[in-house]
C-alpha cells in the first residue's frame, strides 16, 4: 500500500512543480507559480511520508487496509476462517510500480535539464 500510493504522491508533486515552472515562464504573476511549485514540494514531503512511516508502520495498517476490488476472498483449509488474498499475477504487480516510477524519473530528469 504505502510503496505504490508514496509513487503517487511523488508524480502529483512533480507534475506540480513542473506546472509551476511553465506559469513563471509564461510570464504570469510570479506569485502564483512560486505557490503551485511550492505546494508540489509539500506534495513530494507527502510521499516521502507514506514511503517512510507507513511502509516502516505497514503491519499495523495491512489488517486495516485492503483494496478489495483486487482481491479474492478465500477459506483457509486448517483454520477455516475466511481471508482477503491478492490474486493479482506478478507481471500485473510489476506495471503497477514500474509506471509510476518510470513517470517520476522522466519527470525529475526533465526538472533537472529544464531547471
Amino acid at each position: 500500500m504505502a510503496r505504490r500510493d508514496s509513487l503517487t504522491w511523488f508524480v502529483l508533486g512533480i507534475a506540480q512543480i513542473m506546472i509551476g515552472e511553465a506559469i513563471l515562464e509564461a510570464g504570469t504573476t510570479e506569485i502564483l507559480g512560486r505557490v503551485i511549485q511550492g505546494t508540489g514540494s509539500g506534495t513530494i514531503a507527502l510521499g516521502l511520508y507514506f514511503l517512510l512511516f507507513l511502509a516502516r508502520n505497514e503491519s499495523e495498517f495491512k489488517e486495516l487496509y485492503s483494496k478489495a476490488e483486487k482481491t479474492v476472498l478465500v477459506s483457509d483449509p486448517v483454520t477455516g476462517k475466511k481471508q482477503l488474498v491478492d490474486n493479482s499475477s506478478r507481471p500485473i504487480k510489476a506495471v503497477w510500480y514500474t509506471i509510476p516510477v518510470g513517470m517520476a524519473f522522466l519527470g525529475l530528469i526533465s526538472l533537472l535539464l529544464n531547471g
